[in-house]
């Protein structure tokens, strides 16, 4: 038996659930190594005497938050009144994930130099990533809005890997899908907002290379067109006669775009209502597509 299959002496019953199961929150087990890796990015953070209460001060207002500014403003004690002021208002999760969010920031004011220094030390996230892993979270470090680091729900590891690549690799259709899937699996998670923003993600990859003069165009109206023409598909070298790559893939856009129950104003119908559950749909579909139409398998064939 490996260290990663144990579990504690006597537990036969049910185990995948009784220990395995992803924790929400910030489990009891994980609460102090959190705190500890919190102390040392805002140690790194508050490293500068000369603008270190400045910078405790930004926190406070992206935060929305007021802590008590210690006496002693060494970093030392501005991290300390930081870290035990979002533990003590159950909000560990919270900091976590906008710390995170400043380690990809482009332009942030003065914190620029705040940006190389934390980059500069990849452990730091890895010792993050190990602490969730290693304690159970359903949280792990993701891309979230703009490029930035954050805490989103864990998926199977491939998926999200291959969800991360195709981020990264299809320019500002891959930015729109990275903000889809924070919306998402997030800690603050907006389903209407996740899904429209999947849709958008489908339309920037899909728009040049359909319909790349049609200024209107929308995932509709690209549907439209290529059931029109009838020769889109994927690059497969066999096909079932009765689930061409053409029509699957136009099943596809045509289910992303019919799905979004709340896409017109001024409803009050509770069941146009975009659910969690479809967000979460309609954003793994988007990464699909996404990534199909980024890297040319999509063409008229």
């Amino acid at each position: 038996m490996t260290v990663d299959s144990w579990l504690p002496f006597g537990m036969h019953e049910d185990p995948q659930k009784l220990y395995s199961a992803l924790h929400d929150g910030v489990p009891k087990w994980m609460s102090q190594s959190l705190r500890a890796w919190q102390h040392e990015f805002l140690d790194v953070l508050f490293n500068d005497s000369k603008t270190a209460v400045s910078r405790f001060h930004k926190l406070e207002h992206h935060l929305r938050t007021a802590i008590e500014l210690p006496p002693n403003a060494t970093s030392y004690g501005l991290a300390h009144a930081v870290v035990s002021d979002f533990h003590w208002n159950d909000k560990e999760l919270v900091l976590t994930d906008y710390l995170l969010s400043l380690a990809n920031v482009e332009t942030l004011g003065g914190w620029e130099a705040i940006q190389k220094e934390i980059q500069g030390d990849n452990n730091l996230f890895e010792r993050l990533e190990s602490t969730l892993k290693d304690a159970g979270s359903k949280w792990t470090i993701g891309i979230r809005t703009a490029g930035k680091l954050g805490l989103v729900q864990r998926v199977p590891e491939g998926v999200q890997l291959a969800a991360d690549q195709t981020m990264r690799g299809s320019g500002h259709a891959g930015k729109r899908l990275a903000e889809a899937w924070g919306a998402a699996f997030g800690i603050d998670p907006d389903p209407s907002l996740a899904y429209s923003l999947a849709v958008k993600a489908v339309e920037d990859a899909a728009i040049p290379v359909v319909s790349p003069n049609n200024k209107s165009a929308t995932l509709g109206t690209i549907s439209s067109q290529m059931r029109t023409t009838g020769d889109w598909g994927l690059p497969l070298a066999r096909e079932d006669e009765y689930a061409p790559t053409s029509a699957t893939l136009l099943s596809m856009m045509k289910m992303l775009w019919a799905g979004q129950a709340d896409r017109h104003g001024g409803h009050h119908d509770p069941s146009l209502v975009i659910t969690q559950e479809a967000a979460e749909v309609a954003v793994m579909t988007a990464a699909t597509l996404v990534q199909w139409f980024a890297s040319g398998a999509v063409a008229r064939r």
